[in-house]
């Protein structure tokens, strides 16, 4: 099952709580360095402006385009796809959402040496639209594979725990040193092979990189069939995730069984021992402690309408009552 073990029953109670976990030293040994040395190759074509499709540039704190992402990871090198169906990540996955589940976005995200590029505070869409009030009842996820250190230096990411249950939050409100320095918003500092494990509709954000060091991570979300269609619908960049490997659908379970054969060819092994069941909806985990169904429904029903309230205006952490 790899280098950890699963998460306890307090460990899950704590991820539905506060919207984000991390699960230290998941990825490992030589599937750890095969990706390293993947995300190598792309951040030097990011660096080329090679022009080459699916990079992603945006102006940094001194107005200059600056590397910070890519797409379609699965296509660019197998030690993805076989990292995506990896037992551990998948069964830590399985644990908190409670449901079926099927890799469906794959995204690298790399803060580079002196880049100075911060990701401004959000919540992750559906959830940025003010429209969008309240919290799809099956837990959205993304699960975030750190390749190298991320430290408070050079801009790892903070979260405002607790606040994800609520629908779009009015981060729009309050200045970015607000948002980092007076409502409550905590650091979250991984190491090389950790995943971060944290809810889509989390307030988040972080500073940019001012220091030598390079900081990537392999993002993967995987998504319940039910959660897909609520939250994201038809929009155009589902349909064409759905034009490249399916969605749901018989092309979809054939590109996660190919998943794990690439994962076993590379000698990493497959989902054998594990408490994963794999079917027409993705992988489900069998196994004990978990997340009861629809789970984030019965949390958001236990909420009174001030707490809401106060949660959705950021004043949750710091008004007295």
């Amino acid at each position: 099952m790899g280098g950890r073990r699963v998460f306890t029953q307090a460990e899950i109670d704590q991820f539905h709580r506060d919207g984000i976990i991390v699960a230290r030293g998941v990825i490992q040994g030589e599937e750890l360095a095969a990706l390293r040395a993947a995300a190598d190759r792309i951040v030097e074509e990011g660096m080329a402006d090679t022009a080459q499709a699916e990079h992603r540039y945006r102006a940094n704190n001194q107005g200059v385009p600056t590397y910070f992402r890519s797409e379609r990871m699965w296509d660019r090198d197998p030690a993805f796809q076989a990292v995506t169906v990896n037992p551990t990540l998948l069964t830590c996955f399985g644990q908190l959402i409670g449901h079926p589940f099927m890799p469906v976005v794959d995204s690298f995200v790399c803060k580079i040496p002196e880049g100075d590029l911060p990701i401004h505070w959000h919540q992750d869409p559906p959830y940025g639209d003010p429209e969008w009030t309240t919290t799809h009842p099956v837990p959205n996820i993304d699960a975030d594979i750190y390749l190298d250190q991320s430290t408070i230096e050079n801009g790892c990411v903070w979260v405002i725990p607790g606040h994800h249950l609520v629908g779009h939050v009015e981060v729009e409100r309050f200045s970015e040193e607000a948002l980092f320095e007076e409502l409550g918003a905590a650091p979250v500092e991984m190491e090389p092979g950790d995943v971060s494990f944290h809810c889509i509709s989390a307030p988040h954000g972080s500073a940019g990189n001012r220091t030598g060091d390079l900081r990537r991570t392999f993002y993967i979300h995987y998504l319940n069939a039910e959660t897909q269609y609520q939250c994201y619908g038809q929009k155009d960049r589902i349909q064409k995730l759905k034009d490249r490997l399916g969605l749901f659908d018989a092309r979809a379970l054939a590109a996660v069984q190919e998943m794990i054969a690439t994962r076993e060819r590379l000698g990493y092994g497959g989902l054998e021992g594990s408490s994963l069941l794999l079917g027409e909806e993705g992988f489900e985990f069998t196994g004990e402690p978990g997340t009861p169904p629809r789970y984030w429904g019965t949390l958001i029903a236990s909420m009174s309408e001030d707490e809401i309230r106060r949660k959705k205006s950021l004043t949750y952490l710091t008004e007295t009552t």
